[in-house]
């Protein structure tokens, strides 16, 4: 009786541990549901201030982004961003479509999206662009990084 009463009182531990790590992976999962949308809108803002609190600005994380090809780090992509998306335009509306997933492992998660951009140049000329993001995050001190993100458009332009 004494052994399968802890058979069953390990079992009992098992399953809630096993029921903990899924809530908490659920838990993340959803507050990068909802923190994915921040980072997409702070970027609707071209206040690097208010963008640069969501990515991670070790050394040698990569960013791609339209263009250029690749920023080797956060220090180049927040002396590039500017000069590429702010600097030509007067305004940037970005839309995450409904195909957000969102997946973690432990410290580490992704995200993968399509999304729609307005923009108008300081011309006034309006145009649309569809495109793809990819964002890395880590779990810091402070919470969810970015530490690496790929964004990209469909060649051809947007179908």
């Amino acid at each position: 009786m004494r052994k399968f009463l802890a058979a069953g009182l390990l079992a009992g531990i098992a399953i809630a541990c096993l029921l903990a790590t899924q809530s908490r992976g659920q838990q993340n999962e959803q507050a990068l549901r909802a923190l994915v949308p921040k980072i997409v809108a702070s970027w609707e803002t071209f206040d690097l201030a208010k963008i640069e609190p969501y990515y991670a600005a070790d050394a040698d994380f990569a960013y791609f982004d339209l263009a250029p090809l690749k920023y080797n780090n956060w220090a180049e992509y927040r002396a590039g961003a500017p000069k590429v998306l702010f600097e030509p335009n007067t305004s940037l509306k970005l839309k995450v479509n409904d195909d957000l997933q969102v997946h973690s492992r432990g410290g580490f998660a992704w995200a993968t999206f399509t999304f729609g951009a307005d923009i108008t140049n300081k011309q006034g000329a309006a145009s649309h662009l569809d495109g793809r993001w990819t964002m890395v995050l880590e779990k810091r001190a402070k919470g969810w990084i970015v530490v690496h993100e790929h964004v990209s458009a469909p060649l051809g332009g947007s179908s």
